[in-house]
């Protein structure tokens, strides 16, 4: 497995709220594990972003036990609560670098006062789009379900968290094996 590209892919992957989602209106159903899935997940970061969101998928299907007529709903609200979340996280991300730069050149206390509260007034927008989604869930799924997505959720990105660290930590050890 090549480990850098995967590192860099996962960071990126982590340091959102949500993951992107590209799935188009192929939304019905469980999709089927995505090719690579226990082995080599591809060349390029974009290719393996777009694995690991099939991966996510599938593996939320399987997890939270849908029938096909609520997957159907489920998934296109999903997929658009994502590209909300990304399209905010994107932006912030942009207001986060230009606030770099503004401290570096000295910017004015007021420019950055100002940079801050928008880069604050996207995580009031990242919060509201949560709440906004999980609760529209309930007019689709039971509480028992909803319960199920939250709980997977947590458990993915803790999991793609402590793979991070693992892959780091070896990565660290392998380097100094090298020496």
């Amino acid at each position: 497995m090549k480990r850098i590209p995967i590192l860099v892919l996962l960071l990126l992957v982590c340091s959102s709220p949500a993951f992107s989602q590209e799935m188009g209106n192929e939304n019905s159903g469980p999709p089927p594990p995505p090719p690579g899935y226990g082995g080599r997940m591809g060349m390029g970061n974009q290719q393996i972003r777009k694995q690991l969101e099939q991966i996510k998928i599938w593996q939320m299907t399987k997890e939270m036990n849908l029938p096909t007529a609520k997957a159907e709903k489920f998934f296109p609200l999903y997929n658009s609560y994502n590209d909300e979340m990304r399209s905010i996280t994107n932006d912030r991300r942009r207001l986060i670098r230009s606030l770099d730069s503004a401290v570096d050149r000295h910017a004015t206390e007021p420019e950055i006062k100002d940079q801050i509260k928008h880069i604050l007034s996207l995580d009031d927008q990242l919060a509201v789009t949560h709440v906004k989604f999980i609760k529209s869930l309930g007019d689709i799924l039971s509480p028992t379900e909803i319960a199920r997505y939250m709980v997977f959720e947590q458990r993915f990105d803790r999991e793609i968290r402590e793979r991070i660290r693992m892959m780091m930590m070896h990565q660290r050890m392998g380097g100094r094996d090298d020496r």
